[in-house]
């Protein structure tokens, strides 16, 4: 039975858990851009990765998404030059990153292998898959459909007048929803 209460917190608790997915990979890029703003364009290229090892070849741990961000922020500030090489404009962003990251990422952990963003959406669609269950819907045997007047529909003032039984949404799913266990 679902109730308006039970859809919110499954709301709340999908949108929540999907911003802590989300929040290093936004916080790597702000750095990236961050780091790189009116730099060398040869500071904008990163290192194609060609190898499988290097893609799938670490293990997955849990981390602090805090301690991730912490990892990316030091890695993109140390390959262009460090903290005092920022643009000026560029130094707010990159505390309003990290002030932001403490405010909603603080308290959570995810599981990271320190793929890319491409690599780690592969591997967790991959983990997805694995975790589906497959549920053998029983099979049932149609009802059988009793002729009327179609065109009837275009005469009648309210549904009351066709010749079919009106129930209301909440009255069909009481009678017609059931959990499977």
């Amino acid at each position: 039975h679902f109730t308006p209460e039970n859809i919110l917190t499954w709301v709340m608790k999908n949108t929540v858990e999907m911003n802590v997915l989300g929040l290093s990979n936004w916080a790597d890029q702000g750095y990236f851009y961050a780091s790189t703003y009116l730099k060398s364009p040869s500071l904008c290229i990163s290192d194609e990765i060609l190898e499988l090892v290097d893609f799938y070849g670490k293990s997955f741990n849990k981390c602090a998404v805090s301690d991730i961000v912490k990892n990316s922020r030091h890695f993109h500030l140390k390959r262009t030059g460090g903290k005092a090489k920022l643009h000026t404009e560029m130094k707010s962003i990159v505390t309003a990153i990290k002030d932001r990251v403490a405010r909603y990422g603080d308290d959570f952990s995810v599981v990271a292998s320190g793929c890319d963003e491409e690599c780690e959406r592969e591997l967790e669609m991959e983990i997805e898959r694995e975790e589906e269950k497959e549920i053998k819907i029983p099979s049932m045997d149609p009802v059988l459909e009793k002729p009327w007047n179609f065109k009837s529909i275009f005469s009648c003032k309210s549904p009351k007048e066709l010749p079919t039984r009106v129930i209301s949404l909440k009255g069909f799913v009481q009678e017609y929803v059931k959990p499977l266990s």
